[in-house]
């Protein structure tokens, strides 16, 4: 049986791609720093193939128990991460604009909260991923050893203004996972990214969603479908999936400027 780690899993797209994973037959460890939501999340799903570890997506020392206690649970190999762990907020990054005639007033420092979960987390996360998945024996055939799929975000191609940490968190887990793809296709690790629009989730309260026509949403179930066929189709790295209210679109990287560019941004050398 293959082996899951999701992050953020006692909730929301965690908890619905584990459900989904379980039902097809995966051991699945849930990974949320909320007690309480992911006990109650994998006895949720009955069953002896999902287990609940409380782990903060910050924390490396918490999260490297966690890949090990995994590894340890169910026999070594760790197939497939979902890094997944996310939050929102404005949190105070704006809060000075109203004083801004204020010459005697100090700037606060900003909370990096969310850059802290939603960033540092999917590096975390995605670095133990691929080192376990370097243990990993090859799939017969396409010679994948493992998978990864990161949460990224519409916001990390559109800018969101009323967002500047999580818009900026965002665009680096898709700088994250472009780089990680090239770098790790030839080991057989495959990287890719989701980037949904608006799912209601626990990530904002429900006043926040109340603002937003009922069609602006995209269906959870889309997101997994997103998710698993990136798992199952033994060609897909470097794919960024913007998911948004039943439509999907592969979001390529923009083509380099010139020849200049794409030698600098590949690392290779120049030969005349």
């Amino acid at each position: 049986m293959p082996v899951a780690i999701i992050t953020g899993g006692g909730a929301g797209m965690g908890l619905a791609v584990a459900t989904a994973l379980v039902a097809d037959g995966w051991r699945v460890a849930l990974l949320d720093v909320n007690s309480s939501v992911g006990e109650t999340a994998a006895a949720s799903l009955s069953s002896p193939s999902c287990h609940f570890i409380r782990a903060d997506a910050t924390n490396y020392d918490e999260l490297r128990a966690a890949f090990a206690e995994t590894a340890a649970r169910w026999g070594g190999n760790i197939d497939f991460v979902f890094a997944n762990a996310g939050i929102a907020g404005k949190v105070d990054f704006y809060d000075d604009v109203d004083d801004i005639d204020d010459k005697e007033k100090e700037p606060q420092e900003p909370s990096l909260l969310v850059e802290e979960v939603c960033l540092r987390g999917v590096v975390f996360t995605s670095h133990l991923a691929m080192h376990y998945m370097r243990r990993n024996q090859p799939t017969p055939g396409d010679g994948t050893r493992g998978v990864i799929v990161s949460t990224a975000s519409a916001a990390s191609i559109y800018a969101s203004p009323e967002l500047p940490l999580y818009t900026a968190a965002k665009h680096g887990v898709l700088g994250l996972m472009r780089a990680m793809s090239v770098q790790l296709a030839p080991e057989g690790i495959r990287v890719n990214s989701i980037l949904p629009g608006a799912i209601r989730t626990t990530l904002h309260e429900q006043t926040v969603w109340d603002q937003f026509p009922a069609g602006d949403f995209t269906p959870v179930n889309e997101v997994v479908q997103a998710v698993l066929a990136l798992v199952r189709d033994p060609t897909a790295t470097g794919r960024a999936i913007e998911i948004s209210a039943g439509e999907t679109f592969d979001r390529r990287q923009p083509d380099y400027c010139n020849d200049t560019m794409q030698r600098i941004m590949e690392g290779k050398s120049y030969k005349a």
